[in-house]
């Protein structure tokens, strides 16, 4: 008998969960400062784009010597500036697939302040309110009964 009261009491507590969702995006979207991360990320790729070019025209420059002296240049030399051409493309490619993480990586931690207050801004108003779990649309797939607690977190940030 007291196993099925206690039973009854935690089915009661289960339901009795609020639910909640919110658009982490959308708020992100209007966050004061958010431009000036934008701004900053399009320096840093625009760094980043330079020393690409940077390193392309030194590489079509040494192509470019290379085919117009190949046929006076000694066995031992045309091999040595070969290498040459060989490592400055895969320098090259190396800086390539590092500048994407580098990009990445910036991206993240310019981000990383403005998700942090979302984060701590949702717990404040789930807290607050009382709700259980709080879910973010932007991976949720379908979501019933829950509340939008966007509004509520945007008032939290001071974000009309």
């Amino acid at each position: 008998m007291i196993l099925a009261i206690a039973g009854l009491f935690s089915v009661q507590a289960a339901y009795a969960q609020k639910y909640g969702h919110v658009n982490s995006s959308a708020i992100l979207e209007v966050m004061p400062g958010i431009d000036s991360l934008q701004i900053k990320l399009q320096a840093f790729q625009m760094e980043l784009q330079a020393q690409y070019e940077n390193m392309m025209s030194e590489y079509q420059t040494k192509k470019d010597k290379f085919d117009r002296e190949v046929g006076t240049m000694s066995p031992a030399v045309r091999q040595v500036r070969e290498k040459e051409l060989v490592d400055l493309g895969n320098r090259i490619q190396e800086f390539q697939s590092g500048a994407q993480e580098d990009l990445e990586e910036k991206q993240y931690e310019l981000a990383k302040p403005f998700q942090d207050a979302i984060q701590d801004a949702i717990n404040k108003v789930a807290k607050a309110n009382g709700y259980a779990y709080i879910f973010d649309t932007k991976t949720l797939l379908y979501y019933g009964s829950s509340d939008d607690i966007t509004p509520l977190v945007k008032k939290e940030l001071g974000i009309k």
